[in-house]
């Protein structure tokens, strides 16, 4: 049963009627996904690629919001992107549902932002601890900078690097087993920045864990404050972070409801080489949402080969069902490498007209592989290693840190490109403060904000401690975006934008207005038939010599893609450690190994890259990979092959 405090609000058929017409778009929810919503239990949901989870427990939130009785405790929404506080944005941010949602008493963020407010800093400043900053890089690099150079020199020999400068795994303790000078001399520049009031990302979740071990009331505290708990993309949650959330709310003493939302397939975030396993979601008896609404039976069938789950994906027949698309694998000789690519172009036009094209051009034509970051040459026992072999023109660093951006939004899309290619948050937060200081001081058409190691820290210097709040507050919005911003959503981040300009005293002059103006991401345009495509960084455009026809493929990593639809996918073979596709090949022909020799990683990867396409799945794989009775067993999956 539910917790008590909460066992009057009841979800009824009224409220799920209210809340499709209000979300609009022809939302309807059939009777397993009204189960989800109407559930007020401890339960979680393992929900499938394209089931819409985000989209229903979008709409649980907006009934619970309405019917909310309390106004100071409140709902509680954590995952690690912030999709679903996107989703709240896009569906209910001009309603008044949607603003009780995204404003106190309710808190909507990330694990690590959860922790931090609500825990660690309270701990960190009763013990009297000042708060400066919270930022992995820069953090590490000021403490590096604090080593003497002969110690610096001996660590770099030893393979050591700025990132030894954190506390791992607990307080206290480093990446370094050797008792000695260079011990004493890395805990001591960690031990002087943390009194300066310098911490990196994870050594607030050390302190969290260290705060609720110390505090035995914090828990009660905390689910008094949020009596129920969504956990959104749980599967991505790691065993620490689980045990973070298991002491914060406390499963022996249940004051609270707790709700897991996530696909156990998909969880690929984390380091690729580690296997952090673990069984928190989902829990016995989850409530299963099979049915994907993104594709039909024919890929649902084919991406089953390497799911983990014992529940087997169902497909939706959708436009292009009827016509019967023969999903591929095409098999190339690895000098060929870099055909495959046209090859995929090729097909795609013979699959899809350019109406079609045109029509599902947000979702696009992607081209995604396991490793795309080059950072050394490919030797032949490796090849194809990561994307760029297979085009040359791939870059998976497109920001040059050289080139000063002429407009604001360029700022804001390198550091898009710089999260998606480390995974950084302070990374793209340090492109939006180096975009706001060249603004302010346009505005002040002086020097106002001096250009620091610790971008972050002078701005927090000009401002009062309730302005500080704010200013993180409103930084940690605009870096909610992390795709490609469209013209209307710039229009919104201004307006948040003008509000920080506001804060320093600084008012929009000329060439403020200039700085701020809207600008498309483009480098080139190709022409092609009654076609005309802006070609923008990582886009390969495909040109038919006959019919003049062009496809535009999007490149990019299987991490990048994940959450997202595409029109059609190519799936690249690459290596890592060996290569991924030729690793998994007896579960794609459907013949699970008795013993497991791949990591499970590499398949839940494979799995987010096979749930991406709503109408076409290819794979690319060396011909000398698949032998001719795995050919066999493919053909008689339903994949079609193909030779390049």
């Amino acid at each position: 049963m539910g917790i008590e405090r909460l066992a009057n609000i009841e979800i009824t058929d009224e409220d799920i009627l209210w809340v499709e017409e209000m979300m609009g778009d022809g939302i309807h929810f059939d009777a397993a996904r009204i189960e989800v919503i109407k559930n007020m239990n401890s339960v979680d949901v393992q929900a499938f690629p394209g089931s819409g989870k985000t989209t229903i427990l979008v709409a649980k939130l907006a009934i619970l919001a309405k019917k909310w009785p309390y106004n100071n405790a409140g709902i509680c929404v954590l995952s690690h992107t912030n999709v679903a506080r996107e989703e709240i944005e896009n569906r209910l941010g001009n309603t008044e549902i949607g603003h009780r949602l995204l404003s106190y008493p309710h808190f909507i963020g990330t694990v690590h932002s959860f922790f931090d407010t609500y825990v660690a800093l309270p701990w960190l400043k009763s013990k009297g601890y000042e708060i400066n900053m919270i930022d992995t890089a820069h953090v590490t690099s000021l403490r590096w900078s604090y080593l003497p150079y002969n110690t610096r020199s001996y660590l770099e020999k030893q393979f050591k690097n700025e990132a030894i400068c954190e506390y791992k795994n607990a307080v206290g303790a480093i990446d370094w087993d050797k008792n000695g000078t260079t011990k004493d001399l890395i805990l001591s520049a960690i031990e002087k920045t943390q009194k300066l009031g310098y911490f990196t990302f994870n050594e607030m979740l050390l302190y969290a864990k260290k705060a609720l071990e110390e505090w035995g009331e914090m828990s009660a505290s905390i689910q008094s404050r949020f009596p129920i708990l969504f956990i959104d993309e749980a599967q991505d949650t790691d065993t620490f972070q689980w045990s973070l959330l298991n002491n914060a709310f406390n499963s022996d003493e249940i004051k609270s409801i707790r709700q897991g939302f996530g696909d156990s397939n998909q969880a690929i975030y984390g380091n690729i080489y580690l296997e952090d396993i673990t069984g928190n979601f989902p829990r016995d008896n989850a409530l299963v949402l099979s049915e994907s609404r993104r594709f039909d039976s024919a890929i649902a069938n084919l991406a089953n080969t390497v799911a983990l789950s014992k529940e087997q994906m169902q497909g939706t027949d959708n436009l292009f069902t009827q016509r019967e698309i023969r999903n591929t694998i095409f098999l190339f000789k690895k000098e060929n490498a870099t055909q495959v690519i046209d090859e995929f172009g090729k097909y795609v036009l013979e699959v899809f007209t350019d109406e079609e094209l045109q029509v599902y051009a947000k979702e696009g034509i992607h081209v995604i592989g396991m490793v795309h970051d080059k950072k050394e040459e490919t030797k032949e026992k490796q090849f194809p290693k990561g994307i760029y072999d297979y085009w040359e023109g791939y870059e998976a660093k497109k920001v040059n840190k050289r080139v000063i951006p002429k407009v604001l939004i360029e700022y804001f899309r390198n550091g898009i490109f710089e999260f998606h290619n480390t995974g950084e948050k302070s990374i793209q937060i340090e492109w939006i403060c180096k975009g706001l200081r060249r603004l302010v001081n346009k505005s002040k058409s002086c020097n106002y904000i001096p250009a620091t190691g610790n971008i972050l820290n002078s701005f927090m210097k000009l401002l009062c401690d309730e302005q500080k709040s704010s200013f993180r507050v409103m930084l940690a919005e605009l870096a909610d975006n992390t795709g490609s911003i469209s013209l209307n959503e710039w229009k919104e981040m201004v307006k948040l934008i003008v509000k920080i300009l506001e804060m320093f005293d600084a008012k929009p002059n000329e060439a403020v207005k200039s700085f701020v103006k809207w600008s498309e991401q483009q480098e080139e345009v190709v022409e092609g038939g009654n076609m005309e495509k802006k070609i923008l960084p990582n886009h390969y455009i495909y040109t038919d010599e006959e019919t003049g026809r062009i496809v535009d493929m999007e490149f990019g990593s299987i991490h990048s893609v994940k959450g997202r639809t595409h029109l059609a996918t190519l799936v690249l073979e690459t290596y890592m450690r060996s290569h991924n596709i030729k690793s998994i090949l007896k579960y794609l022909c459907g013949n699970e190994p008795k013993t497991k020799s791949c990591p499970e990683k590499k398949l839940k990867c494979q799995y987010v890259a096979m749930t991406r396409a709503r109408a076409l799945l290819c794979l690319a794989v060396p011909i000398d990979f698949v032998d001719e009775t795995t050919r066999k067993q493919l053909k008689q999956l339903g994949w079609n092959i193909v030779f390049t």
